[in-house]
């Protein structure tokens, strides 16, 4: 699942989602825009956050893809 899907299915803002994994509003906006990747260790971040919903293959696949 997508990090938007996951969000907008929540009705949750990417600011409370920062908030709750420790990073910046900015960071998880970028991410959402595509104009940065999650290194390794957000990604980790992002799995535990979602409950393994957005996972590590969710990331790499797309990427590899694009």
């Amino acid at each position: 699942m997508k990090l938007e899907t996951y969000l907008s299915e929540r009705d949750m803002k990417p600011s409370a989602f920062a908030a709750e994994i420790g990073v910046a509003p900015s960071t998880i906006t970028r991410i959402l825009r595509g104009e940065r990747s999650p290194g390794l260790d957000l990604v980790m971040r992002i799995l535990r956050a979602t409950d393994g919903k957005v996972s590590v293959e969710d990331w790499y696949n797309a990427e590899a893809a694009a």
